[in-house]
């Protein structure tokens, strides 16, 4: 399981010392994009400053009423490799938002709110390449998550197995054991990384042995006698 931190942040420098924080020990980081329509709060994000300083990957988690608009910003950044697209953005004309960002050479991701139907995904997976589902409302950390999300998450990891799908919102140390069981390929985590007392790189390095743990409890033992 990935651990692609989501970075929801106010302004340019705390963007370059939480990215900064978390280069040397991951290949991606998710970058949030809030506009304060789309969800209330607005986030910082330049493409410049991504294209001039960010040593690893990153995928766009566009927060916007426009995705379109947002996406057109990012074409010319070497370091994007996905953009994550609302259903709720504009549940009518979503298809074509996917296929044109898709046209513009990127992984595309449809992410979910947590009240809207899984069955949305059925008409749309022939435009997208991954799937993410929010496990608390859009737009802040340090929410508490969302229980019935596991559940989201078993639903779609069995309808589509191959499906790249990520969980955002709420992941943390104590959540850790009922999302695992899910079967999914990454977490988001934001505040489990950075807002604790510990650094940010000692926080993945804990996230990751949980994971590896209860990864191998649930292998089953099929060693010969």
């Amino acid at each position: 399981m990935q651990i692609i931190p989501s970075i929801l942040v106010p302004d340019e420098q705390t963007f370059l010392d939480w990215s900064s924080s978390v280069e040397d020990c991951l290949n991606m980081i998710q970058l949030d994009i809030a506009d304060g329509k789309f969800v209330n709060n607005v986030t910082w994000a330049d493409p410049e400053i991504i294209h001039d300083k960010l040593q690893i990957d990153c995928e766009l988690h566009l927060m916007v009423e426009d995705p379109l608009a947002e996406a057109r910003l990012w074409e010319e950044i070497p370091q994007i490799k996905r953009v994550l697209v609302h259903y709720e953005s504009d549940p009518k004309n979503i298809a074509d938002i996917l296929a044109q960002i898709h046209s513009y050479g990127w992984e595309v991701g449809l992410v979910l709110n947590p009240e809207t139907h899984l069955e949305v995904i059925d008409k749309l997976t022939e435009e997208i390449d991954s799937l993410m589902l929010m496990g608390v409302i859009p737009g802040k950390q340090g929410q508490n998550f969302i229980p019935e999300t596991i559940d989201r998450l078993k639903a779609c990891r069995q309808k589509y197995p191959r499906m790249f799908i990520e969980l955002d919102g709420a992941v943390s140390e104590d959540t850790l054991l009922q999302i695992i069981s899910t079967g999914i390929d990454a977490i988001c985590p934001g505040s489990a990384i950075f807002g604790n007392h510990r650094t940010p790189k000692e926080n993945i390095e804990r996230m990751r042995k949980i994971i590896n743990k209860l990864t191998i409890d649930k292998i089953p033992d099929t060693i010969s006698k």
